[in-house]
């Protein structure tokens, strides 16, 4: 690969870096014109296929429905929850369990968060998690960064484990039939059995990592956050916080060991919120002193008129428990995921060529936040202008999200086609995977991880990126005689941490907790937390050297 090859092939992550992160431009500006650059260096460098490159911007644009449709519904579930009045008794529930920031971003995103990951995936976590935390008083960015952190160690067994049993399953076949054949018949004899092993070295490192992850997010609440810029602030939880990790992470461990794994995330998480909330109702690993002192402080929606309806915390939590009912079901019962995703709508040969894309309208979890805002419309008695300013401020706080992501997956779409080209190249991914691994096999357990966190952060998807790097590591564990499951596993861990920064999880936060434009303030924040998430499993790998 010559020099001005590579530098196309960085084309996407360049771009973005600079106008997002370094000249801080809002995501609605930065990224409609880093698709641009992309697009420049497909055609001008690669020779990329013009009808290849017009059919992956519109397969972009299509694809771009689902994140679109679920970040609208959380907005609108947030809007409706504040112009009911609902919010005000969530709020009160969370303080009567702890009045402590710190606890409230661990149980509502660590926790609760992972179980909703576990469910939907999607991005949807954050999408929830951030807007609960805004209710408490947490300033929008923080929650935005908090709830990105969080989202992070659930995401192997997310969207009951598609990162895994789909996305390394698609990832690892080459000509018809899957590369890793002698593994899979060494386990079992089913990608399923092989899965599950790979999914045990995850949840394995992850027991240190994942384990951190709270400490994690409390000390970065504190330290950028907080009035005093105090690390020690956050850091004065660590027994809280570190049993917090723990009582996700053990049980999550335990499931896979038995199960596979589908259900360590949505389980783990039930078990981790049933141990935590009593521990920090009764104030047990706590200081004695609540912290809750931020430099800048949430509006709490203090602009929404109330109505005069007092609501029990099982009337206002209502939606979300609907919510997560749906989530649940929709997955696990076979005949309605049949059912609902028979309201797929389909688009093929995109512009002549084999391009295609969908859109599952109802078996996307943003259905389901449209179906239980009506549901609260009706069980919180809203008033038809309580309803109507609901409507109306989500809509329109859509508007820089749609260009963000109405630029952005075409960006990813021509990236990741652009090996249709007269050049004789590779795609731009693999391209520059292979020269990583053609340069770096001696240290590949910290750039296994490094090559997940590129795929999530450009695809905006664990489970694309172990679809799209897991056959290239694989065939790196074989060269270099490393444990291929070992290897595959820093692949998801990698493409783990990636989903804390990567462009379209960042555009959904900052959406739905209303810091649209600050995308670059929430990337900073958060790519030093992934790139050492990523970096220690290297570190554990290689320490250990296998299982």
């Amino acid at each position: 690969m010559t020099f001005v090859q590579l530098l196309a092939s960085l084309s996407p992550v360049i771009s973005v870096m600079l106008f997002l992160v370094l000249l801080r431009l809002p995501a609605s500006k930065a990224m409609p014109i880093s698709a641009v650059v992309t697009a420049l260096a497909a055609i001008l460098v690669w020779q990329m296929d013009t009808q290849m490159l017009a059919a992956s911007v519109v397969e972009g644009l299509l694809s771009a429905l689902t994140p679109l449709s679920i970040i609208f519904g959380a907005v609108f579930l947030l809007n409706t929850l504040k112009y009911s009045g609902a919010m005000d008794t969530i709020r009160a529930g969370f303080t009567n369990i702890s009045a402590d920031a710190r606890v409230q971003v661990i149980i509502i995103c660590w926790l609760f968060g992972s179980f909703i990951e576990g469910s939907a995936g999607f991005g949807t976590p954050a999408a929830i998690g951030a807007p609960l935390l805004v209710l408490l008083g947490i300033p929008p960015v923080a929650a935005a960064v908090v709830a990105l952190i969080a989202d992070s160690a659930s995401v192997s067994f997310g969207a009951i484990g598609l990162p895994v049993l789909f996305g390394m399953e698609q990832g690892l076949i080459e000509g018809g039939t899957s590369m890793a054949a002698a593994q899979i018949a060494e386990h079992g004899g089913h990608f399923s059995d092989y899965a599950r092993y790979i999914a045990m070295h995850m949840i394995t490192i992850d027991l240190v990592t994942g384990t951190l992850i709270p400490l994690v997010m409390v000390t970065v609440l504190t330290g950028f956050f907080g009035r005093n810029k105090s690390f020690a602030e956050g850091f004065a939880i660590w027994k809280f916080a570190i049993f917090a990790g723990l009582a996700f992470t053990v049980p999550a461990w335990v499931i896979n060991f038995v199960a596979g794994p589908e259900f360590p995330s949505v389980i783990g998480a039930l078990i981790g919120m049933a141990m935590v909330i009593p521990v920090a109702r009764k104030g047990w690993l706590l200081p004695k002193t609540s912290w809750h002192d931020f430099e800048e402080t949430a509006e709490n929606g203090n602009d929404a008129p109330h109505t005069e309806v007092r609501f029990s915390q099982l009337a206002a939590w209502t939606p979300y428990l609907v919510m997560a009912a749906l989530l649940v079901a929709s997955r696990t019962i076979a005949p309605l995921k049949v059912w609902l995703g028979s309201f797929n709508i389909s688009w093929t040969h995109l512009l002549g060529t084999d391009l295609k894309a969908s859109f599952a309208t109802l078996y996307a979890p943003g259905a389901f936040f449209v179906l239980v805002c009506l549901l609260g419309f009706v069980l919180f008695k809203m008033r038809s202008d309580a309803m109507r300013t609901s409507v109306t401020v989500s809509l329109k706080s859509m508007i820089p999200t749609v260009i963000s992501l109405g630029a952005s997956v075409p960006m990813v779409k021509i990236f990741l086609n652009s090996g249709a080209n007269e050049a004789g190249l590779a795609s731009m991914p693999v391209a520059l995977a292979d020269m990583l691994a053609g340069s770096m096999g001696a240290v590949w357990n910290w750039m296994a991880p490094v090559v997940g966190i590129f795929g999530a952060f450009l695809s905006g998807s664990a489970t694309f990126s172990n679809m799209m790097f897991s056959g290239l590591q694989y065939s790196v564990a074989d060269n270099i005689g490393a444990n291929h499951a070992l290897t595959l596993a820093l692949q998801g861990i990698g493409a783990n941490a990636g989903n804390m920064m990567c462009v379209m999880n960042v555009v959904a936060a900052a959406t739905v907790v209303g810091m649209a434009g600050r995308e670059s303030e929430i990337i900073r924040k958060t790519m030093p937390v992934a790139l050492g998430y990523a970096l220690l499993a290297g570190t554990i790998a290689t320490l250990w050297g296998g299982f």
